[in-house]
């Protein structure tokens, strides 16, 4: 799930990742280093800055209908 906002001028990108039960862990440790390999491989391939928040399984939202997964949070007026 993809997560917009703007701080000050400057528009901010979250990404969230659902983990999936074979990677999960509640080790501070291991969630940090997916993180980092996520966020390292948006930044090489898009060319843009994200911050990685990583979920535990099945706790992004699912929807029968048309699936929500970019959340524009900016007031752009």
């Amino acid at each position: 799930m993809l997560i917009v906002d703007r701080a000050g001028n400057l528009d901010t990108l979250e990404i969230v990742v659902e983990m999936n039960e074979n990677n999960f862990s509640d080790e501070v440790k291991v969630i940090a280093a997916l993180e980092n390999k996520i966020r390292k491989a948006v930044e090489s391939t898009l060319n843009i800055a994200a911050k990685i928040r990583m979920v535990e399984p099945k706790s992004i939202e699912r929807s029968e209908g048309k699936a929500k997964r970019v959340i524009d949070k900016r007031n752009l007026k």
